[in-house]
């Protein structure tokens, strides 16, 4: 049975809001029983703490409210200003005290997701300035944050991995992959089938193995969360080196 997909073009509240609310308080409720010294600890990501991926995920709710506010008609207010003013937002923060981290993560996110539940209908296709992306549809809010919080949960390299991911999330979120990697010069030529879907998809330039497993296993290989253990290829050998996934 092939899992269900939100295509881009559903991009509503109503559509993906109870999810973005789920995972939040998935991701809450693991933040919530970690110790100091376990917030204190690598994560999943090079260089970094666990520390931190939570205030990167606060800093990055906090700039998505900063995009709302311009789609609804308030000041023009970008994404970030530059990539230097959001890596020193991130450094910054973890200096703080374990608990401030907490309270600034559950406060970002729930001011983020009422923005989102009260956000004007009409107001979802207004352009805003994205970070590296320039003007976009302020839609574009929703996936992504879907995407940070889930991912990043797994980065906290806690009890949730990539087998807890939601299935329309994967879904999407494979093909996204796929079809980027498509351009990326650094991937090797690979064709992805995922048990749960009766096709492949090619990923890099040209022929290249088979790789097979559960379509959460294959996106966690993709973007770097995953060794791909539970994969196969065809013909035997080992897994094709990725590029890296941004952060």
């Amino acid at each position: 049975m092939s899992i269900p997909e939100i295509p881009a073009e559903h991009d509503h509240p109503d559509v993906l809001l109870p999810l973005l609310t789920a995972s939040a308080g998935h991701l809450l409720r693991t933040v919530e029983v970690l110790t100091t010294e376990q917030i204190r600890a690598a994560s999943l990501l090079p260089d970094w703490t666990r520390a931190h991926v939570l205030v990167h995920l606060a800093r990055g709710a906090d700039s998505r409210l900063r995009l709302l506010t311009t789609a609804r008609g308030g000041t023009d207010l970008p994404q970030y200003p530059d990539e230097a003013t959001r890596a020193g937002e991130i450094r910054q923060g973890v200096l703080r005290d374990t608990e401030s981290i907490r309270v600034d993560l559950r406060t970002s996110l729930g001011e983020l997701l009422s923005a989102i539940a009260e956000h004007p209908a009409e107001a979802w296709d207004v352009p805003v300035r994205w970070l590296g992306g320039g003007l976009r549809p302020v839609r574009g809010v929703l996936w992504s944050l879907l995407r940070e919080l889930e991912v990043h949960h797994v980065d906290l390299a806690t009890s949730y991995v990539p087998a807890d991911w939601p299935a329309a999330f994967v879904t999407r979120e494979l093909r996204n992959t796929v079809s980027g990697l498509k351009g990326d010069p650094a991937m090797p030529p690979v064709r992805i089938s995922a048990d749960e879907e009766a096709s492949h998809r090619d990923a890099g330039g040209g022929p290249g193995p088979l790789v097979s497993g559960p379509a959460a296993d294959i996106l966690a290989w993709l973007t770097g969360r995953s060794q791909g253990t539970a994969l196969t290829v065809d013909p035997p050998g080992a897994l094709p080196r990725v590029p890296a996934w941004r952060q």
